[in-house]
């Protein structure tokens, strides 16, 4: 006796086959709608994974002159039929749908690349301002490195080190995604920081709304769908996230640590723009990073001076003055090796 699927499985099987032709038909890898959709349930997952399948054994024959007629014919199908919320009244309906869907995108993939980004870095000591081909514009900090992605349905930024604001163009039709390292920021139009402050990522809203979401690397396994993303905060403007990210390699959690939420002060979060680095009672291995990051030479804080805390207002680049003005009212002393210049605890 064969047992019959249940009626909730065919539906999110279908739901899954449907989203792969509104993909397609797109032209998007993903999108905001898809990837919560995915976020809902995991049993949303395990049916895209199993729609996604059949498409490593069809994509070896899709220049062939059959496929490409047979996509046609199935994109023709797909149009006509297309109802995301609608559950097939059966198993072969519902084996149609994963066949087209199997077509359509495996007919696809021999003229399907995905182009390199265009980087954007700036070097020791210097400060850049951008505006991207949607009207977006991005200032970017001291030995910086950013990737830029604009696709027609989605625009999507990397920050690989150093800093960033972004002030977003209004598109609600591409959301804005900026990654930063395991974190993701999405929005339509807003304005916002990113910092990449050593092994912590640091997000300060200055208008507008963002969310932002926890994501894995994408596999690189071609049909191997991104593992879906978990909704970690949503800031509203003047405040600041700070998450550490997880290390290369290492196991997922079970469930996500608490995002870090406080209010934040966006002149402060911000100076830097304008060539002015403002710390107010921070931890000194923090300020000793920040100052670092115009600096040619490295600034390390052993032990426990690191959490010694710090107020003032320096120019970015200025060490010297930072070296003197932390001798003079912490603990502290500075010395100088091949590695960088080291603080450490003069009692």
């Amino acid at each position: 006796m064969i047992d019959r699927p249940e009626q909730s499985d065919l539906e999110r099987l279908t739901a899954a086959a449907a989203w792969r032709v509104a993909l397609d038909e797109a032209d998007q890898e993903s999108s905001i709608g898809f990837e919560a959709w995915l976020a809902e349930d995991v049993r949303n997952l395990r049916a895209w994974t199993q729609v996604q399948a059949p498409l490593e054994h069809i994509a070896s024959h899709a220049t062939a002159a059959e496929t490409m007629a047979a996509r046609e014919a199935a994109l023709q199908f797909a149009r006509r039929s297309h109802k995301p919320a609608r559950p097939w009244r059966s198993s072969r309906g519902l084996t149609a749908a994963i066949i087209v869907v199997a077509v359509i995108t495996a007919a696809g993939v021999a003229g399907w690349t995905v182009g390199r980004p265009a980087t954007y870095e700036t070097a020791l000591g210097e400060r850049r301002v951008l505006t991207l081909a949607d009207g977006s514009r991005v200032a970017l900090d001291s030995d910086t490195r950013l990737e830029v992605r604009l696709k027609r349905h989605a625009r999507n930024l990397e920050l690989v080190r150093g800093q960033a604001r972004f002030d977003v163009a209004h598109v609600s039709a591409r959301p804005f995604s900026v990654r930063a390292r395991d974190q993701v920021v999405v929005a339509t139009g807003t304005n916002f920081n990113v910092d990449l402050l050593g092994p912590k990522v640091l997000v300060t809203l200055i208008e507008g709304r963002v969310t932002i979401l926890k994501n894995a690397p994408a596999s690189k396994l071609p049909f191997n769908p991104r593992p879906p993303p978990i909704v970690i905060a949503k800031l509203t403007a003047g405040q600041q996230l700070a998450a550490v990210a997880e290390a290369p390699g290492a196991a997922a959690a079970p469930a996500p640590a608490a995002a870090h939420i406080e209010p934040a002060s966006v002149d402060r979060a911000v100076a830097w723009e304008t060539g002015q680095l403002v710390f107010a009672d921070e931890p000194l291995g923090a300020v000793a990073q920040r100052v670092g990051r115009y600096s040619p030479e490295p600034i390390f804080v052993e032990g426990p001076s690191a959490d010694l805390r710090l107020s003032g207002v320096f120019n970015a680049g200025d060490v010297e003055t930072f070296i003197d003005a932390v001798q003079r009212t912490l603990p502290v002393r500075a010395t100088r090796t091949p590695a960088g210049i080291v603080l450490r605890s003069s009692r």
